[in-house]
């Protein structure tokens, strides 16, 4: 399944960085574009490209990866959009801002790191008070339908108090029509990399 093998890759890089870079408690990622520690957030970003063989999407000056991130069309798996653009909004689970960048793999899929404080977690809505370092979205068949969190798009976090990857909620409550779909990377790892729901 292609997500087991993106997965995999995310854990070999993270291991790499962590050799390289230490704790991910002590890395200073930051959650505001403007900042000039955004620097470093790209930084610790093109590691993960590199990592991961992802290509340029575009060349934005010293950037070279987009600061958007999943398809507008997004929805969550219960059929509601997935995203309010731009900026915050309460009932959406995924924002579009500054502070996430996107890569594409040469598989087609492609990968969006939110960066966060770790105080906050200010990465997904509503889901903020995780204590949150980075997240990742993974959606397997980059800007192709369906776009739906949880069949096509799926959710990873590198927490507070772990060293890896994992998936993004600690649960999987929500992985059902009536829900968002966040908790489905944890389901489907919990199946067996099958999809049975």
């Amino acid at each position: 399944m292609q997500l087991k093998a993106i997965y995999s890759k995310l854990l070999v890089a993270q291991k790499t960085l962590n050799d390289e870079y230490g704790n991910p408690e002590d890395w200073r990622f930051t959650i505001r574009n403007t900042d000039s520690d955004d620097r470093y957030n790209l930084e610790i970003f093109k590691r993960y490209a590199t990592e991961l063989s992802a290509i340029s999407i575009t060349d934005k000056g010293n950037y070279k990866y987009e600061t958007t991130g999943l398809s507008s069309k997004a929805k969550m798996l219960n059929g509601t959009f997935a995203m309010h653009v731009p900026g915050w909004a309460t009932g959406y689970y995924v924002f579009e801002a500054g502070h996430c960048r996107r890569m594409q793999l040469k598989n087609g899929a492609t990968v969006v790191m939110y960066f966060a404080d770790g105080t906050g977690g200010s990465v997904l809505w509503p889901l903020y008070n995780k204590k949150m370092y980075a997240a990742f979205m993974i959606d397997i068949n980059g800007v192709s339908p369906p776009n739906i969190i949880g069949r096509d798009i799926f959710a990873f976090g590198l927490k507070g108090g772990s060293t890896s990857i994992v998936p993004y909620m600690d649960d999987t409550t929500d992985c059902n029509k009536q829900g968002a779909g966040l908790s489905c990377s944890r389901k489907i790892i919990e199946d067996g990399w099958k999809m049975n729901y």
